[in-house]
């Protein structure tokens, strides 16, 4: 069967995107522990331990949203992707079963397109 796209490679890609956002949610939650040991260790120097909790706290934020916000991506992805293909073999089915009811007829010739049938 062709498609305009390549679902095979699209859900490839899908998958290689789903393991670099799992690498990112690690990387996100070592970020977090150590802003959690670098914070502990800063609790005496109260200044500094609340200007770094300002600076990097967003950044480890930020890096726990788009975690999320890919996989949701991924998964829209891999849902449109299986519509597509779905939709793509019922079409196949019907021209095929229209094909079958016309016979040796190519419906979309020029000379018999857009006739009446009997």
């Amino acid at each position: 069967m062709s498609y305009s796209v390549d679902p095979p490679q699209l859900l490839s890609v899908a998958e290689r995107l789903r393991g670099c956002i799992d690498d990112l949610d690690e990387v996100a939650t070592s970020l977090r522990r150590s802003m959690d040991a670098v914070a502990h260790a800063l609790a005496r120097a109260m200044p500094a331990r609340a200007r770094f909790a300002d600076a990097a706290g967003p950044r480890a934020d930020l890096a726990h949203r788009l975690v999320g916000r890919g996989r949701a991506a991924i998964a829209a992805l891999q849902s449109a992707v299986l519509a597509y293909v779905t939709a793509d073999e019922e079409m196949a089915a019907v021209s095929a079963a229209g094909a079958e009811a016309v016979g040796d007829v190519n419906p979309y010739d020029p000379t018999v397109f857009g006739e009446r049938r009997r």
